[in-house]
């Protein structure tokens, strides 16, 4: 008999904990600052004045080139005989030395001085479900800069860091131009992002892992496999952390356990990202593809377009770091409502087993 694992920390409990110190200190990291293709460009030279590193160089009238990768992104589709068995329904986090531990991030300070407009045919765009309960975020310490911006080409979404080269986002954040195994455009990762830019700079992807290649509006059962890992060029993992994972049990349904954080777009127009606490699962269905099932989590937590990728977690007793449990995948209706008990007009995360099983070959194979 399976072991049965007891739910997180209630999320307002997890909202009155301190602020944890590094109990080591950091050593300097080493993280991409600058990556376009040369092409076109000549007399490159850098200078460093007033504390700020330049770039400069001789372009034609074209400009700089677009960013382009030579050829495709290997794409690795899992099957049956990738993943004979599920193995570990759950895989710990990494807290980086000398970085400390908040439970909650703290707030960005507001950009738009002027006041909101009056009236009631006010529009906002999205899917909220009665009053907006997100925040803007500007927060560095742990786990927050483990979040960050995912762009590829077209189109972006949200994505976490899940091992010391990985990261886990939407699949239908990715852009799927090569078909089925035959690879995908250029895809990046910004760890932290805000405003325009990371404190980390911007990692590209090397490798796609994945079970679908999913569209951009997804059936129940597309919706349970709405997730890939994209395997990076750096560790930035080492760098800034990254989470754990745990399966989800629907035994945790209707309590408010979770956190969300995502770049929603319809805020700051995704250049900030977000953060919903007393997050609530409200259903759970599961389906089946190669060998593995999945989980579609209903919620009536708030998700609009651009938080798609973003992970809901949750924090267990007193590990230092908190455990994702899904991926932000589908919006539902925008009519206000309250949990109904099924997955009908609601918003959706992606999870379960298959996405334990995801994670944990990508660790295996590429630690």
């Amino acid at each position: 008999m399976a072991k049965r694992v007891s739910p997180p920390t209630l999320s307002r409990e997890v909202a009155k904990r301190r602020r944890v110190k590094p109990s080591e200190t950091a050593g300097a990291a080493r993280v991409s600052l600058l990556d376009v293709p040369l092409k076109g460009v000549s007399d490159v030279a850098i200078s460093m004045e007033g504390g700020r590193l330049r770039v400069v160089g001789d372009v034609g009238v074209r400009g700089l080139g677009r960013r382009r990768t030579d050829g495709l992104i290997p794409a690795k589709k899992l099957t049956k005989r990738d993943v004979v068995e599920v193995g570990e329904k759950e895989m710990q986090g990494v807290v980086p030395a000398g970085v400390p531990t908040s439970f909650v991030p703290s707030k960005a300070r507001r950009t738009h001085v002027l006041p909101d407009g009056k009236g009631k045919d006010v529009d906002r765009g999205g899917t909220i479900f009665d009053t907006d309960d997100r925040y803007l975020f500007d927060d560095t310490s742990f786990p927050w800069r483990t979040t960050g911006k995912v762009r590829t080409e077209g189109q972006w979404g949200s994505g976490t860091t899940i091992g010391p080269r990985l990261v886990l986002t939407a699949s239908h954040v990715i852009n799927w131009t090569g078909g089925d195994e035959g690879g995908v455009s250029w895809v990046t990762f910004t760890p932290g992002y805000f405003d325009g830019s990371g404190p980390w700079g911007e990692i590209a992807a090397t490798h796609v892992i994945y079970w679908i290649q999913a569209p951009g509006t997804l059936s129940d059962e597309q919706t349970a496999f709405d997730y890939v890992v994209l395997v990076m060029a750096d560790r930035i993992g080492d760098v800034v952390g990254y989470p754990g994972y745990r399966t989800y049990d629907e035994r945790w349904n209707d309590e408010s356990y979770w956190q969300y954080i995502g770049y929603p777009g319809e805020l700051s127009s995704g250049e900030r990202p977000a953060f919903q606490g007393d997050g609530v699962v409200s259903s759970v269905g599961d389906h089946s593809t190669s060998g593995q099932t999945g989980y579609v989590m209903g919620h009536f937590n708030e998700f609009t377009p651009g938080q798609s990728g973003g992970v809901v977690w949750g924090w267990w007793g007193d590990e230092p770091w908190p455990r994702v449990v899904g991926v932000g995948s589908t919006i539902g209706s925008t009519a206000v409502q309250t949990p109904s008990g099924t997955t009908t007009g609601d918003n959706e995360y992606g999870g379960g087993p298959a996405l334990s099983a995801l994670i944990g070959w990508a660790r295996a194979n590429f630690a």
